[in-house]
């Protein structure tokens, strides 16, 4: 581990380096471009994936070709043109593979981390921690360039495994995080060291397609979102990054109401917020879908999204799990991944429900085997999408 240390990381040419915050970007009338429901499906109560070419497009959610992108782009195009809100300009889908030099398709912010992780039947294992591992790694498995945000001290143990180095700060000491699956149903989480935040000036200098605020301690600060709703076309916000909070006495991970941090009167600045089931209880839903796309992540159940007027149940696929740790990470990169390939919201869900559950099925940071990226397709067909319309809890207790 102490070769890990001294090779990789603190390589100069290696090291991530930011020379100036670059000048802020922002859609027409000084607010960034939004994200809503006209990426859902037109489609009835209930839905088949295996939609003709019709309904989507994109014959393959890994590889379309040109030709294809084209035709989705007239086709979502064609949605927009009977509702009430604006879609982001959704043109960057047919140039992200002619993308000029000063231009990335994602950016991942939040630390890499050491894990240690205590399984269900007791046993303890070291590994890679931190959201941008998992999801970085689901990028690279599908062919999408990323560039990473992230701060580590010289003791990372884990430089030889990442192909996205963080920056390296001298006086400080990687954040780690202790895992335990033996309480219970729900993790007792708890931090150990944690790394100084990332700030706006630390994310790399060029334009992104997509924005993943992926943080796990507190690392992500109200600037650095803006500086992100800035920089990138798409952003999507892990709500962890939001709401947690750590005990200073004894490291205990917990959770605040999304209510009472700075980040509740950005949310119509970001487009996608996702929440794990247990997050979601320090979450007003009603409020919240009518500011932006909420995703929940429900495990076993699946997962729900809500837009400010539909609610759709995606379902997840069968999965033996081993190590639930970074499958929320592994399905929100797998749904950014759909957004990026054009695919619909409902669609891009059904996309990371399938990288979450090859996730839990493995310890540590998952490899994913050439069959199981290539029978993504043929897997997800005949998987029923539910939709269930929207009715405000002001319209109910009316009636």
């Amino acid at each position: 581990m102490g070769g890990d240390r001294e090779n990789g990381c603190r390589g100069g040419e290696q090291q991530l380096k930011v020379e100036s915050a670059r000048t802020p970007k922002r859609g027409k009338g000084g607010r960034a471009l939004k994200v809503d429901a006209t990426r859902l499906s037109e489609s009835g109560a209930a839905l088949d994936s295996s939609h003709s070419v019709g309904y989507s497009p994109l014959l393959s959610a890994f590889a379309p070709d040109v030709d294809i992108k084209e035709e989705t782009l007239l086709w979502m195009d064609g949605m927009t043109q009977t509702k009430k809100q604006k879609l982001p300009d959704l043109k960057y889908m047919r140039r992200h593979s002619v993308r000029k030099k000063d231009q990335c398709a994602a950016l991942v912010v939040g630390h890499y981390c050491h894990d240690q992780i205590t399984l269900h039947g007791g046993e303890t294992v070291y590994s890679l921690g931190g959201s941008v591992s998992y999801i970085t790694n689901v990028f690279e498995a599908l062919g999408i360039g990323s560039r990473v945000a992230s701060k580590v001290g010289p003791d990372f143990l884990y430089c030889s495994q990442i192909t996205h180095p963080p920056e390296v700060i001298e006086d400080q000491k990687t954040t780690e995080f202790f895992a335990d699956f033996t309480q219970g149903e729900e993790r007792i989480l708890k931090a150990g060291s944690i790394c100084a935040p990332i700030d706006s000036m630390d994310i790399p200098e060029m334009d992104y397609e997509l924005g993943l605020a992926v943080g796990i301690a507190c690392e992500i600060l109200p600037e650095t979102l803006q500086h992100m709703v800035d920089v990138a076309r798409y952003v999507v916000v892990d709500v962890q990054a939001l709401i947690r909070t750590i005990d200073p006495e004894t490291g205990l991970v917990g959770l605040r109401n999304l209510d009472e941090t700075p980040f509740i009167d950005m949310l119509e600045d970001i487009h996608f917020l996702k929440a794990a089931r247990n997050e979601a209880l320090y979450i007003d839903i009603e409020k919240v879908r009518q500011k932006t796309c909420l995703i929940v992540t429900e495990g076993k159940n699946g997962s729900r999204i809500y837009s400010n007027d539909r609610e759709f149940r995606i379902p997840a696929f069968p999965a033996i799990e081993v190590d639930p740790t970074g499958a929320g990470d592994s399905f929100l990169a797998g749904f950014s991944a759909g957004l990026y390939q054009g695919l619909p919201i409902e669609q891009a869900v059904l996309m990371g429900n399938y990288f979450g559950g090859l996730a839990v099925a493995q310890v540590g940071i998952p490899h994913f085997t050439a069959s199981q990226l290539e029978s993504m397709d043929e897997t997800r067909n005949g998987v029923r999408i539910e939709q269930f319309p929207y009715y405000s809890r002001t319209a109910l207790c009316s009636n």
